[in-house]
């Protein structure tokens, strides 16, 4: 077990007692087999320091892989929640949890909200350890497990007063009182001290009395001061569990202290013993009594149970339960911002796979139509929804990117405060994710960029042409390099993508990693065709998309007046499957066309009815405008007409030619004549389209389907988090010369390309 410790008390040349009983805690694990790093936070220096810790603390997860980290202290632990991929066990100490004391002793009422939120965490980690039952009661969460700090028996033992005094250049005839504190440290009441040995050297004038203040000494000097003393007064206003009653306790020591902590406890029933109050007189009253108590102090016997050794192996306990309830799971935050989840397939598909495999997922996307509820857990995956307004020209985009930052901000805080992740899975558009990710990733969150559509394209069939719309692209492109400049990896859904994320992103070669957009096989399977989709025709031949412009299915409805008012073919019917911003026009287009009769517009439909209508089609078609978008995406459209075995004539476009290869027969851009032309070639040759269809279907199942890409995407991940990836073969390259800086055009959010 390697375990991490993170400690703002560790001792130093400068402060050579200061954190001793966590240094003797650590040498005790070690000797214990447990490897131990420790980190160590100088926040009496400056606050900052604590902010630079989180940066040590990232950098140390990065270069080892820790089993659990404890904090010892409560800023300590704060630094340890900056991160949610380690278990966090924080060791309370006292202070954190009661406050820090006035020039009176008395609690500073400006402490208070610090130790408020220092006891809050308890909420936040995975366990927590006190130092006494009266420190449990403070917490809100009250199952810590209460463990005293543990004495180091082979160093605090009995040796005699006399060699002892005589190693310190002590008066052997002297009454010595131990106080093991700094003398200025109001908390410890040192004043009331000084007070009471006043009042008991009145009692006895002829006794030499003096108090021996012990502070900033190696911890291996104690003993000797515990022995050469006659005994030891701890007049604290509060404590936690003082280590040094325990110290003094193994050494035989006689001792007056207050009710403070675990020290009634610790004292109960041992001889040479007082427990007073603050006040000087009770003090002095105690170190009267003690002093004449001359029973054998038998200190040594009630503390052997906290013999370090015996501590450190609870403290394993600790660690065990820890890890015994809590196996280690990595998480990951989904964002996604123009499409609901479920409903986006793409992301719902990674981030089932990504839960098959391990990871705990949580998805953050807007609320659009019957995807409305705020937070809802589906197949064991969370989703944390939100409102988003749908942009209506250029200030409206503003509008809906400012609400989608905030509300994407305001969740992942949220569900890194109370969930915590390790990756942060941004899906464009748009390119301002990253936004969100860059403060997380100074807490070691890693940032993958899931390059899902080209935005600087965008903004020119949004905006036009003309120096507003350069304006517009320029900021675009630069918002573009920013997400991959931020990205530890980045997805590409085909190679043309992943060539613009090396030479426009700056992305090196081997972060980007391609994962096609496709169907799960284990739905999408071909069905019976059913014959009422023909309305009486011979053939059938479907569409599926979006309705819009860059989709060219005005080319489309072209293309089928050639074929029902030129060739003279009525016994071929058209459905064109899916929704849009042209969806009215094109309806109008087809009745001027005087084509009503042949398509068939069905707008969205479920899954298993859009599988019935293309497993019933004899061809499906895909008419893209031949725009620089369209000539380097692949359309999701293209790989689910393969998996239903049918051959396809599409534009003649660059990803289009590589995803369906041998399965589709291309026409020329652009060109309504010839694509009417080449559907006609394709209708009249059956058993070229039962070859195609066949060709198509088995390039799905050996090399585009899903359980194809989620290897892929797993090895993103494990690149990310420092794992091991495996090598996932390549696709097979082909040399073109298509690929070249085609300039802008628009991109459509859509379910199938």
């Amino acid at each position: 077990m390697r375990v991490l410790a993170i400690t703002n008390m560790y001792p130093s040349r400068a402060r050579p007692g200061w954190g001793s009983f966590i240094r003797s805690q650590v040498d005790s694990l070690r000797k214990a087999g447990i490897e131990v790093d420790v980190l160590v936070i100088e926040g009496y220096r400056s606050r900052w320091e604590y902010l630079r810790a989180i940066r040590r603390m990232r950098q140390k997860l990065r270069e080892t892989r820790y089993d659990v980290i404890h904090a010892h202290y409560g800023l300590s632990g704060l630094v340890a929640r900056c991160q949610f991929s380690i278990p966090i066990v924080v060791s309370f100490c006292g202070d954190d949890l009661y406050g820090h004391a006035g020039a009176d002793g008395r609690r500073r009422l400006t402490s208070a909200p610090l130790a408020w939120v220092q006891r809050q965490l308890s909420r936040l980690v995975d366990a927590s350890i006190v130092k006494s039952r009266a420190m449990n009661e403070l917490l809100p969460r009250k199952d810590a497990v209460v463990i005293p700090n543990g004495v180091d028996m082979k160093s605090f033992y009995p040796t005699s007063r006399h060699e002892a005094r005589k190693a310190l250049g002590l008066d052997p005839e002297r009454l010595y009182i131990l106080f093991p504190y700094a003398p200025d440290r109001p908390r410890k009441n040192f004043d009331a001290l000084r007070k009471a040995v006043s009042q008991v050297s009145q009692r006895i004038p002829r006794q030499p009395i003096e108090i021996v203040a012990v502070s900033g000494q190696p911890q291996k000097r104690l003993p000797l001061y515990m022995n050469a003393c006659d005994l030891m007064v701890l007049p604290s206003f509060w404590e936690g569990s003082p280590n040094s009653v325990k110290e003094a306790l193994a050494c035989n020591l006689k001792i007056v202290a207050t009710d403070v902590g675990d020290v009634r406890e610790r004292l109960d029933g041992v001889a040479g013993t007082a427990i007073c109050t603050p006040a000087a007189d009770s003090i002095a009253e105690g170190i009267m009594a003690v002093l004449s108590d001359n029973r054998l102090v038998r200190g040594r016997e009630a503390v052997a149970p906290l013999d370090i050794e015996k501590v450190a192996g609870r403290v394993i306990d600790v660690y065990v339960k820890v890890l015994s309830e809590k196996p280690r799971r990595r998480r990951t935050l989904i964002i996604v911002e123009n499409l609901p989840v479920p409903f986006d397939r793409r992301v719902w598909q990674e981030a089932k796979a990504l839960r098959d495999a391990g990871w705990q997922v949580r998805i953050i996307c807007p609320k659009r139509g019957r995807y409305a509820a705020s937070r809802e857990t589906i197949e064991g995956i969370e989703i944390y929804r939100h409102p988003l307004p749908e942009a209506r020209g250029a200030r409206g985009y503003f509008v809906e990117y400012g609400v989608a930052l905030f509300w994407q901000s305001f969740l992942a805080l949220r569900i890194y405060l109370t969930h915590g992740f390790d990756v942060i899975h941004a899906c464009n558009p748009p390119d301002l994710i990253f936004l969100v990710a860059a403060p997380f990733r100074w807490f070691g969150v890693r940032f993958i960029f899931d390059h899902h559509d080209l935005c600087p394209e965008l903004a020119a069939s949004k905006f036009g042409t003309g120096a507003k719309a350069d304006v517009i692209r320029r900021i675009l492109l630069g918002l573009e390099r920013a997400t991959f400049s931020q990205a530890d990896a980045s997805i590409a859904t085909n190679e043309s993508y992943r060539a613009i994320a090396i030479r426009r992103g700056g992305m090196a070669p081997e972060r980007v990693h391609v994962v096609r957009s496709a169907p799960d096989l284990t739905h999408w399977q071909p069905v019976p065709a059913d014959p009422t989709l023909r309305e009486g025709g011979e053939f059938l031949v479907g569409y599926v998309g979006v309705m819009g412009y860059q989709e060219g299915l005005a080319n489309l409805l072209a293309s089928v007046q050639h074929i029902v008012h030129e060739k003279g073919r009525t016994d071929i019917r058209f459905v064109l499957i899916g929704d849009g911003p042209e969806l009215s026009s094109l309806k109008a287009d087809a009745k001027a066309r005087r084509i009503e009769p042949w398509v068939d517009f069905t707008g969205r439909v479920p899954d298993d009815d859009l599988i019935r209508i293309l497993s019933s089609c004899d061809i499906c078609v895909n008419s893209d405008l031949a725009t620089p978008f369209n000539n380097l995406s692949s359309m999701n459209k293209i790989v689910e007409y393969m998996a239903l075995g049918k051959p396809i004539v599409q534009a003649d476009l660059h990803e289009g030619n590589l995803t369906a290869m041998s399965a589709s027969l291309c026409a020329a851009p652009d060109d309504p004549i010839d694509f009417a032309e080449k559907i006609l070639e394709l209708l009249g040759d059956p058993a070229r389209r039962a070859r195609m269809g066949e060709d198509g279907r088995a390039r799905v199942v050996e090399v585009l389907a899903w359980d194809r890409q989620v290897p892929r995407l797993l090895a993103c991940y494990e690149q990310v988090i420092g794992l091991k990836a495996q090598p996932i073969a390549a696709e097979p390259s082909f040399h073109t010369s298509r690929y070249q800086d085609l300039g802008v055009t628009k991109i459509v959010g859509d379910d199938h390309g």
